[in-house]
């Protein structure tokens, strides 16, 4: 899971805005078998929220 956790942040710092299902397709295409769970960690660790439709980077100001 760690491994995972650490591709999910690049992932994310590299498309700061992106919408779900692009999303857990991208996950899936760098080798993360269960996105979902690895997309619900991030969340409740405060890396990145769920907007419209779409899951954001949290700036570092915003995590404050």
């Amino acid at each position: 899971m760690e491994r995972d956790l650490e591709v999910a942040i690049k992932y994310f710092k590299t498309n700061v805005s992106v919408g779900e299902i692009a999303a857990v397709r991208d996950l899936k295409g760098l080798g993360i078998k269960e996105p979902e769970k690895i997309i619900a960690k991030l969340l409740e660790m405060g890396i990145i929220d769920k907007g419209e439709g779409c899951y954001n980077l949290v700036r570092e100001s915003e995590k404050k």
